[in-house]
């Protein structure tokens, strides 16, 4: 009998994907009455109970008698490093005060800017990770933080320190995007799209990705073609803010560049998800930004399904769309863009996992990482089913049972 540090089982349901990206239809595991063997960090084994426990001894068992287990939740779209709130703004747009008067007040994403940048580096830290702390709650194993309301390059540069700083503190993986995210008011656009590329070099060792928001009022298509040539050439992974206000030709770049991710899409022609799929692209949805921004718009579900599009979920939290919850985003992902609940299950976790491309991750099969949530609901249906309850009994974050007082749950010494 081999030894391992941690045995979970058993398992009422376990429901993995088999393999990444997973696209509509592909095949998954279902296993009632499952186990899973973890060695450090590292799934072992999966199968039945019956096999898993006459195989292994383990140092630690978690049971699961009644609950499913999946693997961790992963966000893939955040900015979560802000200072401020912006509360107020919300009954002034259900007034009907247009955005662009809430600016000229002083209102809007650059007042987040505003208090960002008089922000403290230890205040900005304290937020970013009491935040990270939160996420954990929902069931989120791994994160994406971008940069964004610093707007000046030097600024920017501070944020994406600042993540960085915060990553051995967090209790979670956290992977920090550059993104570029409006124009500056007080400088020409030329000059400061030249500071940007100007950047990138010192940026790419704080970040993975670029991110660039392309739109209406945002960044133009051909701006946005400049920056990502440049962050090309210095090996960033491309991400896009893509048709959320407008469609203005950003879904169009992806002929252009192997862009990993395009999100938000809600003004995405039905066409363009070809072209997504031809690139081997994901879709990032962000539904609780449609209700935050009180949208009739919805992204193309069903040409995305059709073109073999692997679509993936973020919560997109940001002083605008307040909510780090990824069950909520899970849930009105159902209930506002008609996924399935299967579907929904494979968007937060594996093809999140693929769209930060993260190979070791989102799949419960030997050889990843056991980032692994044990959930108070019977079955994989429940997910989206239930609604504006945190499902989560336990969360296993590199094979490490998560403190009993984070999650609220009764876990044994030796698995803490």
């Amino acid at each position: 009998m081999g030894k391992v540090s941690l045995l979970i089982g058993p398992i009422r349901q376990l429901v993995t994907a088999k393999s990444m990206p997973w696209r509509y239809g592909d095949p998954v595991l279902v296993i009632e009455d499952a186990g899973i063997a973890i060695e450090g960090d590292k799934i072992v084994d999966v199968g039945s109970w019956n096999s898993i426990s006459r195989k292994y001894e383990g140092k630690c068992r978690v049971s699961a008698e009644e609950s499913l287990v999946t693997a961790g939740l992963v966000d893939p779209h955040t900015h979560l490093l802000f200072a401020g709130s912006r509360e107020d703004e919300l009954e002034l747009k259900l007034e009907g005060v247009p955005y662009e008067e809430i600016l000229r007040r002083g209102g809007g994403i650059y007042r987040t800017v505003n208090a960002t940048v008089s922000a403290t580096d230890d205040e900005l830290k304290k937020i970013l990770l009491s935040r990270l702390f939160e996420v954990t709650r929902y069931g989120t194993t791994t994160i994406e933080v971008k940069s964004g309301y610093g707007i000046d390059p030097s600024q920017e540069i501070r944020l994406l320190r600042i993540i960085n700083e915060s990553l051995t503190s967090a209790p979670i993986d956290v992977v920090s995007t550059y993104l570029i995210h409006v124009p500056p008011r007080n400088m020409d656009r030329r000059e400061y799209i030249n500071a940007v590329i100007g950047s990138l070099d010192e940026a790419k060792k704080l970040a993975r990705f670029i991110d660039v928001f392309c739109d209406e009022g945002a960044f133009t298509v051909q701006e946005t073609r400049d920056i990502l040539r440049e962050a090309s050439k210095r090996g960033f992974g491309l991400r896009l803010h893509a048709d959320e206000i407008a469609y203005i030709g950003c879904s169009d770049l992806v002929k252009e560049f192997n862009v990993v991710s395009l999100d938000h899409l809600l003004n995405l022609p039905e066409q363009n998800a070809r072209s997504i799929a031809e690139r081997g692209s994901v879709a990032t949805l962000l539904p609780i930004t449609i209700l935050s921004l009180m949208s009739s718009k919805r992204p193309p579900v069903k040409a995305l399904r059709n073109a073999g599009v692997p679509m993936a979920l973020g919560t997109d939290f940001s002083p605008n769309s307040w909510s780090l919850n990824m069950q909520y985003a899970m849930e009105l992902a159902t209930y506002l863009l008609g996924m399935t609940p299967l579907e929904v299950l494979m968007a937060a976790t594996v093809n999140a996992a693929y769209s930060l491309s993260l190979r070791d991750r989102g799949v419960l099969q030997p050889g990843y990482l056991a980032d692994i949530v044990i959930w108070d609901i019977p079955n994989y249906r429940w997910l989206s089913y239930e609604l504006g309850r945190n499902k989560v009994l336990t969360v296993i974050k590199r094979g490490a049972v998560l403190e009993s007082t984070l999650m609220g749950t009764v876990i044994s010494k030796e698995c803490a």
